[in-house]
């Protein structure tokens, strides 16, 4: 598929806005095709859309989806008595990773293997289509006038669930983290499903549980019952959770109900779940799967209607396969599962974060309005806080009680130990690059001719190749850190990002 530097914009007739035409503004759709006949077809379907479309001749010149509000989709056409598909599947998998929704459509489509067809969905395409089929453009319109539909909608939905989400006291920009939200909205909606969320320690786990709580339409009203299990006393545990009838073992002197019957009509938030002594996960599972408690000292079960909603940091796939989880208890709690990543992948959150902890602790600082700076949120982008937003919360209090001053939040007010940190992690980046070889050739000509070989003495597909393999082996230096990643091959972490989902690195 030939590619020029240009990007040009499409004829075609059509009037804009002739379907879905209750759009504010035009909307570019990027098109990758070397068929003129279906240029023409596909730029009349985007114009009757209420498009304008953009012929793209070098997918590297095209800007990141989103950037206005008005760059959401392109189409990428396979070539026709083409059997070679690397090139499409790349301009897929380089689209997709700059965000867009991507419809990929081919002449014949309907009849190629289900292999060919599932590698084009891996690649990121949205939606696949057959252009030769005689309804092709009206396929193409129905499809696009919906995913316009939804796209508007999830604009308008993602500025109400950024005012929620500061309303329980999460505070974040990224699309990772909204997203996040976004499903633990629509989870919380079906009242008595268990949840699961993972992620590192330190990422508000507990806080996105109370927002499910405080968003579940049954359960707001009711408890909500917190409970670190890996604090639970070995010999106490049972107690603590299912309850026990007076005079039952040494100290028992009265009834009590315990944690699961206490979180009656509400919910049960399990902190760290991976902790739970194993004896009291089959007990668990009971309550998750009857709703009934059995008391120590008891003979009948108690009716209990909860939600149970566990949290952990540990791999509990993992740990079923060591045989140290119950495999049946994990399936009954991921039902609805949600990730929450790790501030070092979301450093968009980073100001707003500081931002709302400045507001939150204002007294710490005589009551004064405090900005910041653009170092001190550069400096803890690369400091990449393990500790995640707990970290980042002690940070601010400590800067906030020593800072005498109302200048902006700096470098200079980070504690030394930031300071340290930062410089060794620059000095071991700048050894490595000292220890790189300068100006000494890597293989042999053999080897280079080799390599263009295997890749057909196509350029592109060669280079490609070769950034696959530069970027998989910094990943792998790394242990897998896209932001110290970006800093070893001096790119910003928005380019690695982009890489991996390009050509699809897994980092773990």
């Amino acid at each position: 598929m030939s590619r020029a530097r240009s990007m040009g914009r499409c004829s075609g007739s059509g009037e804009p806005g002739e379907y879905g035409g209750h759009h504010d503004h035009a909307w570019d759709i990027y098109m990758v095709d070397d068929d003129a006949s279906r240029i023409d077809s596909v730029s009349k379907v985007v114009l009757r859309c209420g498009g304008i479309p953009q012929l793209v001749q070098n997918v590297e010149h095209v800007p990141p989806a989103g950037g206005d509000g008005n760059r959401v989709f392109a189409t990428v056409g396979f070539p026709a008595n083409n059997t070679s598909y690397e090139s499409p599947l790349g301009v897929i998998q380089a689209l997709k990773g700059l965000g867009f929704v991507v419809i990929a459509y081919g002449d014949g489509l309907d009849s190629w293997p289900l292999r060919l067809r599932c590698v084009t969905l891996l690649a990121g395409a949205a939606h696949l289509l057959d252009s030769e089929r005689p309804d092709f453009q009206s396929e193409l319109t129905t499809f696009l006038g919906s995913a316009w539909n939804a796209e508007l909608k999830r604009q308008v939905e993602e500025k109400t669930i950024r005012a929620i989400m500061l309303s329980f006291g999460i505070a974040g920009e990224s699309d990772a983290m909204v997203s996040v939200f976004r499903t633990a909205l629509r989870v919380s909606a079906f009242s008595d499903l268990p949840v699961l969320l993972t992620g590192e320690t330190g990422t508000g786990k507990e806080c996105l549980a109370r927002a499910i709580h405080l968003s579940d339409p049954k359960r707001k009203g009711g408890p909500f019952i917190p409970l670190n299990c890996a604090a639970l006393s070995s010999s106490l545990a049972e107690a603590e959770l299912f309850g026990h009838r007076r005079g039952t073992f040494t100290g028992a002197d009265r009834d009590r109900r315990g944690l699961i019957r206490a979180a009656n009509h509400g919910v049960l938030f399990l902190d760290e779940v991976g902790e739970l002594p194993e004896p009291l996960q089959a007990k668990l599972l009971r309550v998750v799967q009857e709703r009934r408690v059995l008391s120590l000292g008891s003979e009948d079960e108690v009716p209990v209607d909860i939600r149970v909603i566990a949290a952990t940091n540990r791999d509990l796939t993992e740990m079923v396969q060591q045989r140290r989880f119950r495999g049946d208890l994990l399936y009954r709690l991921q039902v609805a599962a949600i990730h929450v990543p790790p501030l070092r992948e979301r450093t968009g959150d980073l100001r707003p974060l500081v931002e709302f902890l400045l507001e939150k602790h204002r007294s710490l600082s005589l009551g004064r309005r405090l900005s910041v700076h653009g170092d001190f949120i550069e400096a803890l982008a690369q400091a990449e806080l393990p500790g995640n937003v707990r970290e980042l919360e002690d940070l601010i209090c400590q800067t906030l009680i020593t800072k005498s001053t109302s200048a902006p939040l700096s470098l200079s007010d980070l504690p030394r130990k930031f300071w340290k940190r930062l410089s060794e992690s620059s000095e071991a980046t700048s050894v490595e690059a000292d220890k790189s070889p300068k100006g000494e050739q890597i293989g042999g000509l053999d080897e280079w001719s080799r390599l263009l070989h295997v890749n057909g003495y196509n350029l592109k597909r060669t280079l490609q190749f070769c950034e696959r393999a530069l970027v998989s082996a910094a990943v792998k230096r790394t242990n897998g850190s896209q932001s110290q990643t970006a800093r070893l091959l001096g790119i910003t972490v928005r380019s690695i990002y982009n890489k991996l989902h390009k050509h699809q690195i897994h980092t773990a």
